[in-house]
């Protein structure tokens, strides 16, 4: 590989990794602002797995470039790395890796519909699941509040969509 080809993937990677620790910031004020949860109820790391999950799925989905596996395991330990020292808790990087291995199937499992037109309430459905794992202390099929939900789920549909414009504009 060349050195154009070497800062290219480089500028990949930073600017994968940029976009991902950005949507974390949108992902942080939707539950703030939209859903009105308390910051200290919200587990930061949650907010890392889900722009992992959904940076991966777009991605894998629609990038050309030939090395993707290995500019995605770059990304994802990059930031996790960034995020693990801020999200207000104690979780060691394997944690965190095994973490975000098993949040991507149970997200990727709900972004798929996404890009499919079958299913008219994947993005409600999505930030259900999404809202189950971010808030802290809610028991596991609790009913989250769904009027904000359902009003907030076009939100989770544009996050996306930006982040397919990003993938088509910046990095193929």
């Amino acid at each position: 590989m060349g050195l154009f080809g070497n800062n290219k993937k480089v500028n990949t990677v930073d600017a994968l990794v940029n976009q991902i620790i950005g949507g974390q910031s949108v992902m942080y004020r939707l539950f703030t602002q939209s859903l009105k949860i308390d910051p200290k109820e919200i587990r930061k790391i949650e907010l890392t797995y889900f722009g992992l999950a959904v940076m991966t799925r777009i991605f894998l989905q629609i990038s050309n470039l030939s090395n993707k596996e290995q500019t995605l395991d770059k990304v994802t330990l990059s930031v996790i790395e960034k995020s693990i020292q801020n999200c207000d808790e104690t979780i060691s990087l394997k944690q965190a890796v095994d973490e975000t291995r098993n949040r991507f199937i149970e997200y990727d499992a709900l972004l798929r519909p996404l890009f499919s037109n079958n299913d008219k309430d994947s993005a409600t459905t999505l930030l259900m699941h999404f809202y189950e794992c971010v808030k802290k202390d809610i028991p596991k099929g609790a009913i989250p509040p769904m009027t904000l939900i359902t009003i907030s789920s076009p939100l989770i549909q544009q996050f996306i969509l930006d982040h397919i414009d990003f993938i088509k504009a910046k990095i193929d």
